[in-house]
């Protein structure tokens, strides 16, 4: 089965598969809002205007959950509005990013007009469902088909070059490690809806407090720091030897996780001890806790 992505004007299709949001962990974007179509629309966006970046900047990466980020789209230019809703993107191995599976996904109802001013982002979640659970392989068997894996290095972001106004840039984005991608019948990459909402900060430091051996003050770890909202959304960054951090969300209630290299090897998870709450254009501060026994 394949759906249609949809453009206001002009229509690429690019291959999508529903089945496989059955096989991923939550990882829904939530309808945070979106500008009301003006009276007069502006200029569509170019792709020079709008600067892609990941969050975190690798992502991250389980086998029981698969791969998780968000890529963001920042307006460097003039008031414009996307020409897109949805952002299709592929997995890509290899120097010279050769496709191993593509997907994007588009709603069936007609999305307001998302505008943008000199400043102002829009975001999409970005997915590779794991093929190790045991959801994932019960819904190979119940539609009869197969997965025939291949691994897969990065993440594209795809553009299109025969269309002039094509609002999205192609841009690169490197995995954490390789991720492996089921290619025959199922495509487990998917990418969630364009969404535009206020943003807000979060600050703080990837720290431990000792252990053994050591004093009990505090001390910064390098690593990898993301806030998890209640819908399942996922942002973060990469934290320098420092342990300092700060990245933007949109605005919303998040739970603040991290983990570190030096901290079991990065498989144990070092945790904030608030709920965040965070607003328009403010900062919230937390510290993501590495607990030494």
């Amino acid at each position: 089965m394949s759906l249609p992505l949809r453009r206001p004007r002009t229509t690429v299709a690019f291959t999508a598969i529903v089945a496989v949001l059955l096989s991923m962990t939550s990882l829904t974007t939530a309808s945070l809002g979106a500008s009301s179509r003006p009276a007069t629309s502006p200029a569509t966006c170019r792709p020079s205007q709008l600067l892609p970046s990941m969050s975190p900047p690798r992502g991250t990466y389980s086998s029981s959950a698969g791969f998780r980020a968000t890529l963001w789209f920042k307006n460097t230019g003039a008031t414009c509005a996307p020409i897109v809703d949805n952002v299709p993107v592929q997995a890509v191995s290899g120097p010279s990013h050769r496709p191993v599976g593509i997907s994007s996904l588009s709603g069936t109802v007609a999305y307001p007009m998302l505008v943008l001013g000199n400043g102002d982002f829009v975001y999409a979640t970005v997915s590779i469902g794991s093929i190790s659970t045991a959801q994932f392989k019960a819904l190979v068997r119940v539609h009869g088909s197969s997965c025939s894996p291949k691994y897969a290095e990065g993440i594209e972001v795809l553009a299109n070059p025969k269309i002039a106004s094509d609002s999205w840039p192609s841009h690169y984005f490197a995995l954490p490690e390789r991720v492996p991608v089921c290619t025959k019948d199922y495509f487990n990459v998917s990418a969630g809806v364009i969404e535009k909402t206020p943003v807000g900060f979060i600050k703080g430091r990837l720290e431990t407090n000792g252990g053994p051996g050591q004093s009990s003050r505090y001390r910064p770890y390098p690593g990898t720091v993301w806030a998890t909202a209640r819908g399942g959304e996922l942002f973060g960054a990469t934290v320098p030897a420092s342990g300092y951090f700060e990245f933007r969300v949109p605005v919303g209630t998040y739970q603040l996780t991290g983990s570190s290299p030096l901290y079991g090897g990065g498989t144990y998870r070092c945790r904030g001890t608030l709920t965040l709450t965070v607003e328009a254009n403010a900062t919230v501060k937390e510290n993501a806790i590495c607990v030494e026994k």
